[in-house]
């Protein structure tokens, strides 16, 4: 069996946060039609920032929890299959198991009792450095999500730092709403790119912290954009000196002189100012579930929650795994037993 630690590549899903209701259109003038564009689009590259922080790093400790993770004993099957039962510190609960064939199944049970199957094919070593993996992803919620995984490890098969992933798939939400995205982790950073049926895009690259490169490097910034047929965000996330761990600030630029300064909660919620051409236009703040309230010059307040997509995308988005500390996908379980006691001993 061919052993190297894991790397920071894992997949899920990614939607569009739809235009707040009563926004008026990109041809519309005046400070409230543009801060009322400008935060709703704001919004929705924060909720796309969240949600790939934690699918990719586990970075939103809300959604990770405060329970004490434990894990059962693994149990032989008389089909040559072991399985262990373990519960995640948000107080998932999940089965993996893993056959005789290397592949490998994790079943989820959320909290809230939606379930969600993961399936790993055997993976395909090319004999020289590349293992590659197919994925499904099938949720209760209505959430389907394939894609496959190329794993280089350069053929040294110790060092984990100089390791590329390239993760390419589908995913398709219960409002249908589908996504075509790539995950590439190469050079010490990790990029991502999804397009949206609708027309919008997401785009998010992150440095990554040496000598191992599988989590954000903090001390440098990483950049984004948000697109859609109608308008253009680029933002940039740092961190800051009373929270030098994790992005606690993010700049954006939104169009037709329009910029963003905004804090970032450990959660992901955040508050800030919408300027247009500097001078301030509206006061923005919203919840890590995407709930929005703008508070525009003229005291109009407006009270939003994320609709459609947005919804699909925060509710019924792939758990990660590596927040339930199984096994990343992405990361081939069998490559990489130490992560699950019990798991061991499949063949490689």
């Amino acid at each position: 069996m061919r052993l190297t630690l894991p790397i920071p590549c894992v997949l899920a899903f990614a939607c569009l946060m739809v235009v707040v209701g009563g926004c008026s259109s990109g041809n519309a003038r005046g400070p409230e039609s543009v801060g009322s564009r400008s935060a709703s689009g704001q919004v929705a590259s924060a909720v796309f920032v969240q949600q790939w922080g934690q699918i990719l790093w586990g970075l939103v400790t809300g959604q990770t929890g405060t329970e004490t993770p434990s894990f059962g004993d693994p149990v032989f099957n008389p089909d040559g299959s072991i399985s262990q039962i373990f519960t995640a510190a948000d107080g998932s609960e999940a089965v993996i198991t893993g056959f005789p064939d290397g592949s490998v199944r994790l079943d989820i049970t959320q909290p809230d009792g939606t379930t969600q199957t993961v399936l790993q094919s055997v993976p395909r070593f090319d004999s020289v450095s590349k293992t590659t993996t197919d994925w499904q992803v099938t949720s209760s919620a209505g959430l389907s999500v394939t894609y496959t995984s190329v794993v280089d490890d350069q053929e040294t098969v110790f060092d984990i730092s100089d390791d590329t992933t390239e993760l390419r798939g589908h995913s398709a939400l219960p409002g249908n709403l589908t996504q075509q995205f790539t995950v590439l982790t190469a050079a010490g950073q990790t990029a991502v790119h999804a397009e949206q049926s609708d027309g919008s895009a997401f785009t998010l690259i992150v440095p990554l912290a040496p000598p191992e490169f599988m989590f954000p490097d903090f001390s440098q910034p990483a950049t984004g954009t948000y697109s859609s047929p109608d308008f253009n965000i680029q933002f940039t996330l740092t961190s800051t000196a009373d929270a030098p761990s994790r992005w606690a600030r993010m700049s954006s630029d939104l169009g037709e002189g329009a910029t963003g300064q905004f804090s970032l909660n450990l959660d992901f919620s955040g508050s800030g100012q919408l300027r247009q051409q500097g001078e301030l236009v509206a006061l923005l703040s919203w919840t890590p579930t995407g709930e929005t309230e703008v508070s525009f010059l003229t005291a109009e307040r407006s009270d939003t929650s994320p609709a459609g997509a947005a919804l699909d995308y925060l509710m019924h988005r792939w758990q990660t795994l590596t927040a339930l500390l199984a096994p990343s996908p992405g990361v081939t379980s069998l490559r990489h037993p130490s992560r699950l006691p019990g798991l061991s001993t499949a063949p490689g």
